[in-house]
C-alpha cells in the first residue's frame, strides 16, 4: 500500500467520517459497475456494494487490509456478487421446484373454471415452441433432463436453459392465478 492509502485506512479505523466519505466517492461509482458485471443488475449493484460500505464502517476497528484498499474494496464486490449469484441459483432452483409441484400436482382434484384453464393454456401457448415442448417433455411425460437432451438432440445445458426460462415466464404469467384458485379453494 501507498503512504496515501495507508493514512485513510488509518483514519478510517479512527472512524474518521471524512476519510469514509472520501473513499466511498472515489470508489462507489465504479465498484457498482464492477459489481453490475457479474450481476446484470443495476439496484442490486448498488445495494450490495452500498452493503459492503456499511459492514467496512460498522467493522472499521477491526478492518485487515493486506493489499491495497482499492484492491480489498474490488475483492470483496467480488466475493458478495459470487455469493448472491450462489444465492440467486439455490432460491431459483428451489423456487421452480415448488412451482412445478404447485402447477403440475394435484390439479385433476381441483375445479378449474373454464376461465382459469384458458389462462393456462394461455401461459403455455405464450413460450416459446422449443420452451414449451421441452417444458412438456419434463412436466407432462415426466423426462429427464438427459433424456431430453437426446430426443430433441440438444446439449443437455440448453435444457436445462430451456427448463428455467419456462419455468420463469410462467410463475410471471401464472401466479396471480394461483393466487386466485386458493382463494376460490378456500371458499370465500
Amino acid at each position: 500500500m501507498d503512504a496515501e492509502e495507508d493514512l485513510i485506512l488509518a483514519r478510517i479505523k479512527k472512524r474518521d467520517k471524512e476519510a469514509f466519505r472520501y473513499l466511498y466517492e472515489y470508489y462507489f461509482a465504479k465498484m457498482v459497475l464492477f459489481a453490475e458485471s457479474y450481476l446484470y443488475d443495476e439496484e442490486e449493484a448498488r445495494d450490495l456494494v452500498q452493503d459492503l460500505f456499511f459492514h467496512l464502517w460498522n467493522h472499521a476497528g477491526t478492518l485487515q487490509v493486506a493489499t491495497s484498499v482499492k484492491a480489498y474494496l474490488f475483492t470483496s464486490v467480488r466475493n458478495r456478487c459470487l455469493n448472491a449469484i450462489r444465492d440467486r441459483k439455490i432460491r431459483d432452483e428451489h423456487n421452480n421446484k415448488l412451482f412445478e409441484a404447485q402447477l403440475f400436482s394435484g390439479t385433476e382434484d381441483m375445479v378449474i373454471d373454464e376461465d382459469v384453464h384458458r389462462r393456462l393454456q394461455e401461459a403455455l401457448d405464450a413460450l416459446p415452441d422449443k420452451c414449451r415442448e421441452i417444458i412438456l417433455l419434463k412436466v407432462v411425460e415426466g423426462k429427464k433432463n438427459k433424456e431430453i437432451a437426446e430426443q430433441l438432440n440438444i446439449a443437455e445445458t440448453t435444457v436445462k436453459t430451456q427448463v428455467q426460462r419456462a419455468y420463469r415466464m410462467l410463475r410471471e404469467r401464472l401466479v396471480p392465478i394461483f393466487l386466485l384458485v386458493e382463494y376460490l379453494q378456500q371458499g370465500f
